[in-house]
C-alpha cells in the first residue's frame, strides 16, 4: 500500500465518529474526509514543487479517476508539470570573518535577498542607519570621509523618531539603502541591530528582484562591530538558484458537447510556512491550509462527482487543481499559455478559492461582470428556502487563479467565503471549518452550471472596470497592468492589461517588459512600484518596454 493510500484508509477510519457527531449529511462527510486527507499534517502544508505537493496530486488524482475522468494532462497523464524559481538556497561558499573571527552561515550570519553572488575585503566602517537625506540632520553619510572600497556596518531599521510619519521613514528599506550604499563605494555591506524595538531582517529569497552586485550580509549579535576601528573583512555570498517543477492536475469528462465548463481551485499552500507565512514565531510549523485551498478542492472534487449523474450531459467539464498560486498565480498563468484544450471551446471558468469559513450564509461572488448572463444565473441558482448572501464584484481580476482566464477573454466567476485571522498561519487547520456552509456553496455552484446550459456555446464575455479598492493606497495612479510573478529576468513582464486604462491607451501589451519608467530603471517589481509612487493624475511619462526582440518606446499619460 503507498502512502496515499495508507494516508485515506487512516483518515477514513477515523472521520467516522467525528461525522457521527457534528456532520448532518453525506456529502459535508466527503467534504471532510478531503480536507482532513490534504490538511494533514502528513502533507505538510503542499509547498509547491515539493514531494507533498505530488502527494496530495495522487490524491486528487485518485479521486478523479474514481469518478470516470480522464487524463488531461502532458502525455495522457493528469500532470501538467512546469517550472519555477521558489527562491534561493545557500551555496558551499558563504563565509564572514572579522580579523581573525570566523563566522558561522546561518547560525551566525545569513546573506540577505538583495546581496549578489560575490565575495569582497576591506577595511570596516560603521555607517550609522545609512540614511541618505538631503536634509543635513538625517544624512548619516555627511561627516563619513574615504568610504571608497570599504565594508559598511549598517543598522537595520530606523532610529527612534516622535514622528513615525516624518521624511526620513521613507528611508527605512534595506533595498535602498544598500543601493545608495554601493554608490558610495561599498564594496560589501554588514548589516547589525542594535535596537529593542526592531526586528532582525528576515530574508525572503523567493522575492524576484535585481540584486545588487556587492555581498550583503546580517550578522547575528553584531552590535560589537558599530565600535570597531581599522579592522578588516572578508565576505563571500554564495546563493544558488532553487529551481523546482511543479504540477496542475488536470482531469477532462468529456461529453462530447460543443462547450466545456472549466472548474478550477489551487491545491498548493505554504508548506512550512518558509515565504508567505503571517507567522510571527521564529519556528516554522506545519501551515495545513485547510481553508486555503483545501476547502476549495474539496468542492471541486464533489462537482466532478455530482456531475457525472445523468442529466449534466450539455457541457464538458475540465477540473484543474491548480498548483503556484501561492507564488504568483504560476500555474494557472501556466496552463492558459499552454492549454491542454481548445480556449476557444470554453465558455466560462468557476473558481473555488477558500470557501470553508462562511459565516451568516454570506458568500463573496467575484467576476459578476465578465458576462451579462451572470446576474441572472446567481438568482436562479439561489433558491428563496435557503438562499445565501451573496456579495457580488464586477471585477474579473483579482489575487487567484480567475485572473488568469480573465485575460484571456473568458467570462469567470471566482467563490470566497471572506477573511479571517487565520490566513496564511499554522491555525487554518481542518478543524475550523463550515462543512455545511461548504455543502451550501457546493449546491450553489451546481445550480449555477445547470442553468448556464441555456447559454450554452452562446456564452458572452465582458470587459469588466478596475476594482479601485484592489489599488494601492499609497498609489495615486495606476498603469493598469497585470504583473507576471513568476518573471525572474530583468525588468517588469505584463501578463495583461487593463481594456481603457493607461497601459492599453499607450500601446502597452501583455507579455511587454517594462524596463523603464520616466527617468526611473525598471529592474523588477519593486523598481515598478516605486515608479508609481512618484506621479500623479495628469503625469504624462515616457515607458520603455522590451516587446520579443526589440525596445519600444511610448508615451503614457496617467489619470
Amino acid at each position: 500500500m503507498n502512502k496515499v493510500a495508507a494516508l485515506i484508509s487512516f483518515f477514513l477510519a477515523q472521520t467516522i465518529l467525528f461525522g457521527q457527531a457534528k456532520l448532518e449529511t453525506d456529502t459535508e462527510q466527503r467534504l471532510y474526509d478531503h480536507v482532513a486527507i490534504l490538511a494533514s499534517d502528513e502533507m505538510q502544508g503542499r509547498e509547491t514543487g515539493t514531494k507533498y505537493e505530488l502527494m496530495a496530486a495522487d490524491y486528487i488524482i485518485k479521486q478523479l479517476k474514481d469518478f470516470d475522468i480522464q487524463p488531461a494532462g502532458n502525455k495522457n497523464s493528469f500532470l501538467q508539470p512546469f517550472e519555477v524559481l521558489a527562491g534561493k538556497n545557500y551555496g558551499e561558499n558563504n563565509s564572514l570573518s572579522v580579523s581573525k573571527k570566523q563566522y558561522q552561515v546561518k547560525s551566525d550570519f545569513y546573506p540577505l535577498e538583495y546581496s549578489g553572488n560575490a565575495k569582497a575585503t576591506g577595511k570596516l566602517i560603521y555607517v550609522g542607519y545609512g540614511i541618505a537625506s538631503t536634509n543635513p540632520k538625517l544624512n548619516d553619510y555627511q561627516k563619513i570621509k574615504n568610504a571608497e572600497g570599504k565594508i559598511f556596518i549598517m543598522e537595520a531599521g530606523l532610529p527612534k523618531f516622535d514622528n513615525p510619519h516624518a521624511e526620513e521613514g521613507k528611508f527605512a528599506d534595506l533595498r535602498h539603502k544598500i543601493s545608495y550604499a554601493e554608490s558610495k563605494g561599498a564594496v560589501g555591506v554588514i548589516v547589525i541591530n542594535t535596537s529593542n524595538s526592531t526586528h532582525d531582517p528576515i530574508p525572503d529569497y523567493t522575492r524576484k528582484l535585481k540584486t545588487s552586485s556587492i555581498p550583503v550580509v546580517f550578522l547575528k549579535n553584531g552590535g560589537a562591530l558599530a565600535k570597531v576601528k581599522n579592522e578588516t573583512a572578508s565576505i563571500s555570498v554564495d546563493l544558488v538558484p532553487d529551481q523546482r517543477t511543479a504540477h496542475n492536475v488536470i482531469g477532462f469528462d468529456d461529453n462530447s458537447a460543443e462547450t466545456t465548463v472549466v472548474i478550477g481551485a489551487h491545491y498548493d499552500h505554504l508548506g512550512r510556512g518558509h515565504f508567505g507565512s503571517r507567522h510571527t514565531g521564529h519556528d516554522h510549523p506545519v501551515h495545513n491550509g485547510a481553508d486555503d485551498n483545501a476547502s476549495g478542492v474539496a468542492i471541486l472534487l464533489e462537482l466532478a462527482r455530482e456531475f457525472q449523474e445523468p442529466g449534466h450531459e450539455a457541457y464538458n467539464y475540465l477540473y484543474i487543481a491548480f498548483s503556484g498560486e501561492e507564488m504568483g498565480l504560476l500555474g494557472s498563468s501556466f496552463f492558459v499559455k499552454n492549454p491542454t484544450i481548445d480556449l476557444d471551446k470554453v465558455d466560462y471558468m468557476l473558481n473555488l478559492d477558500m470557501v470553508g469559513r462562511m459565516k451568516n450564509r454570506t458568500l463573496i461572488v467575484n467576476g459578476t461582470g465578465t458576462s451579462p448572463h451572470w446576474g441572472n444565473l446567481l438568482v436562479r441558482a439561489n433558491p428563496k428556502n435557503w438562499a445565501l448572501n451573496v456579495t457580488a464584484n464586477q471585477s474579473g481580476t483579482g489575487p487567484s487563479d480567475h485572473t488568469s482566464f480573465y485575460q484571456k477573454d473568458l467570462p469567470v466567476l471566482a467563490f470566497f467565503s471572506g477573511v479571517h485571522k487565520d490566513y496564511h498561519t499554522p491555525a487554518d487547520d481542518i478543524h475550523t471549518l463550515n462543512y455545511k456552509g461548504m455543502a451550501q456553496i457546493l449546491d450553489f455552484v451546481h445550480g449555477i452550471v445547470d442553468h448556464s446550459t441555456d447559454y450554452a456555446n452562446n456564452f458572452e464575455f465582458t470587459r469588466t472596470k478596475e476594482n479601485k479598492q484592489t489599488k494601492k493606497r499609497r498609489f495615486n495612479v495606476t498603469l493598469g497592468v497585470m504583473p507576471n510573478y513568476g518573471f525572474s529576468g530583468e525588468g517588469m513582464m505584463i501578463d495583461g492589461v487593463t481594456e481603457g486604462k493607461a497601459a492599453e491607451i499607450a500601446g502597452i501589451k501583455a507579455e511587454d517588459v517594462i524596463i523603464q519608467m520616466g527617468a526611473i530603471k525598471v529592474n523588477d517589481i519593486y523598481d515598478y512600484m516605486d515608479a508609481l509612487e512618484k506621479y500623479s493624475p495628469g503625469d504624462e511619462i515616457e515607458v520603455n518596454v522590451i516587446r520579443g526582440k526589440e525596445t519600444v518606446s511610448t508615451q503614457v499619460k496617467f489619470d
